[in-house]
């Protein structure tokens, strides 16, 4: 065989090397503590009964016990290889006897020898494995919360809370923003930050991206129906979805699906992209397909990209929302409130509608109005709702910012829980 021909054998070998050390590593680290303490006690044990058998530390070399000390090294690092390293050189030496039929202890030297191998054998270990460690344990934990996921889809712990936007013109509640949510069994309500990103990781995000849709729009027929019976013009209900969902040549046939099952119109329905979206190639069809729909598309966090403005030529954009930590500058930097007006200015003359988000004090929403925004939204008004609590706010006639109204629960919803089957990637 030439060398050329050898080289993808050893590539190959050298691949599978790597995938057996790290899949051994792997379930190591994935084993439950009290199963890797029942092995390494079993495996110290075992190296101790196996030469005493035989007849003595002389008629075999007690190598066992390397096995324990590595495992531990493997496990739970250098301080409990150290721990394993010393209870083996005890049990190797003191209690090991050179030759048992004749009850020959071993001599100090040889066993303190011995005992020194295991330390230094157990601590080379347990650094050469360190740097693989962390990322088999991130890995382990991933695996984890992905199983964690699909069994909380699976039992409809996902749902979403909803945060209403305030029109300043119309001084009412003109929608909300769906936010995903999850009622974790054992760690309670968890936020998009919690899961999001190992969703993202794997096809749950769409999965949970299709939860959202559908339950967006079942929601907001529910609101619609109650406010046209109370003579009141419905609100608008907007959505966050991941990247990896909006590059999805069938988004918009998902989205047309539930907007005809709900019998929903479309402009009742807002899709939120983040710039990181906006610089895909991938996804113009699928955002020209929304478009061609009729849903509405607003681009969030606005203002905290370089390249941003040269989106609004490039896509069908609808709205900017205002990204929080520049609505929290106003009052505090001037150079803010200069972008914040040129961003309300630019929104006009393009025809677009604007939206601040993180709203808390009532200094932010006279200078959202001063500086021209349409809407507000934000921890002033409401924390995030559950869906019974929407319709208390929704419905009023008029609000008065210096007195805002308390959310209270709903007759009228279907939902009363709140823990709806759909989740959003909100925030």
């Amino acid at each position: 065989m030439s060398r050329s021909d050898s080289a993808p054998l050893q590539a190959n070998g050298s691949w599978y090397s790597e995938y057996l050390a790290r899949t051994t590593l792997r379930s190591w680290v994935g084993m439950s503590f009290v199963s890797a303490t029942l092995i390494i006690v079993g495996g110290l044990l075992l190296s101790w009964l196996i030469p005493y058998l035989a007849g003595g530390a002389d008629r075999i070399v007690p190598h066992l016990y390397y096995v324990p000390i590595l495992f531990a090294a493997a496990r739970f690092g250098p301080g409990a290889a150290l721990i394993v390293a010393l209870v083996a050189g005890v049990l190797a030496g003191p209690l090991t006897y050179v030759d048992v039929a004749t009850a020959t202890a071993q001599e100090t030297e040889r066993w303190l020898t011995r005992t020194a191998f295991f330390v230094g054998i157990g601590q080379l270990m347990a650094w050469l494995v360190i740097p693989a460690l962390r990322p088999v344990t991130e890995e382990l934990r991933r695996m984890r919360q992905e199983f964690d996921i699909r069994r909380g889809l699976k039992h409809n712990e996902f749902f979403l809370r909803y945060q209403p936007i305030y029109s300043i013109r119309q001084r009412r509640f003109v929608g909300v923003e769906a936010l995903i949510r999850w009622q974790h069994p054992v760690h309670g309500e968890l936020t998009p930050a919690d899961f999001l990103d190992v969703a993202e990781d794997s096809s749950l995000i769409h999965d949970i991206g299709e939860l959202v849709v559908a339950e967006a729009c079942r929601q907001t027929e529910e609101w619609k129906n109650h406010a046209q019976a109370q003579g009141r013009e419905p609100w608008y209900t907007a959505i966050n979805l991941s990247a990896r969902d909006l590059i999805r040549p069938e988004l918009a046939y998902d989205v047309a699906r539930a907007l005809k099952r709900h019998h929903l119109p479309p402009d009742l329905l807002t899709i939120e992209l983040t710039e990181t979206v906006l610089v895909l190639e991938d996804a113009k069809p699928a955002l020209a397909a929304l478009k061609h729909l009729g849903v509405h598309l607003a681009i969030d966090d606005f203002g905290t990209g370089y390249s941003s403005l040269a989106y609004l030529n490039r896509f069908p954009i609808d709205t900017l929302k205002l990204d929080r930590q520049l609505v929290s500058n106003l009052g505090h930097d001037p150079s803010a409130a200069d972008l914040a007006r040129g961003i309300a200015l630019l929104a006009g003359s393009l025809g677009l509608t604007t939206v601040a988000e993180g709203i808390e004090t009532r200094h932010q929403i006279e200078l959202s109005r001063e500086l021209g925004f349409d809407r507000i939204q934000g921890f002033y008004f409401a924390r995030p709702l559950q869906a019974d609590e929407v319709p208390s706010l929704l419905l009023l006639e008029a609000v008065d910012p210096d007195n805002p109204p308390t959310p209270r629960s709903s007759p009228h919803t279907m939902n009363p829980s709140g823990q709806s089957l759909r989740r959003g990637p909100g925030r």
